[in-house]
């Protein structure tokens, strides 16, 4: 398989430019690892992952997201938004495709995540509803939106704003408002954030191995 060849949608949607994508074979098998690290993050078995497909498992609000990213690196128009806009209707949920996550993605439950564009985060992200992570009109150093490590867990209702870091293995408290940056193996609450522990086991690693 050299490469992968879509249509042009310029000849069926005339308003959009003339886009010519080519996506070659390490294109798709990048797109292929990351849903495959996502797969293993929510510990799905064969059987399991057919039977999410009928019960609207999340898991499949991140493999739309993993396509529509992929697409969009590719600049491939309308198709990344129309698999944001099915995220909207179907969990509730919008993940921009100009997000950059890592592997191991996992959303606990869908209703009310926002993850704006241009957000970035490590591996095993974990995030569970009414989670917000976007920007707030300031910039700093050219960055505008949050920068997430590796092994993060963010609770329900919390809000990660504005051109901060979150370092590793930390955990964010329900309800939490982060708008400054936070230190490696912390847990942090309140409005604002403020570290209120230690974290020993990053929550994202135990909830994937349980």
């Amino acid at each position: 398989m050299d490469s992968l060849q879509i249509p042009n949608i310029s000849s069926i949607f005339p308003s959009y430019p003339e886009v010519r994508l080519d996506m070659k074979e390490k294109d798709v098998d990048r797109m292929f690892h990351l849903i495959k690290s996502d797969y293993r993050a929510y510990g799905l078995s064969p059987k399991g992952l057919i039977i999410s497909f009928f019960n609207a498992s999340t898991f499949w609000l991140v493999v739309m997201y993993r396509i529509g990213h992929a697409l969009h690196v590719k600049r491939v128009p309308l198709i990344p938004r129309i698999l944001r806009s099915a995220g909207i209707i179907f969990y509730g949920a919008e993940i921009s495709y100009g997000a950059e996550i890592g592997p191991g993605f996992r959303i606990a439950h869908s209703v009310g995540v926002v993850i704006g564009t241009k957000v970035k985060a490590g591996a095993n992200l974990e995030v569970f509803q009414n989670v917000t992570i976007g920007g707030r009109d300031q910039e700093r150093n050219g960055q505008i939106k949050p920068i997430i490590g590796d092994n993060v867990t963010i609770f329900t209702g919390a809000v990660v704003a504005g051109p901060v870091i979150i370092g590793d293995n930390v955990s964010v408290g329900a309800n939490s408002v982060v708008t400054k940056d936070i230190q490696p193996d912390v847990i942090v609450a309140g409005a604002p954030a403020r570290p209120v522990g230690k974290v020993e086991v990053a929550h994202s690693l135990r909830s994937m191995s349980v």
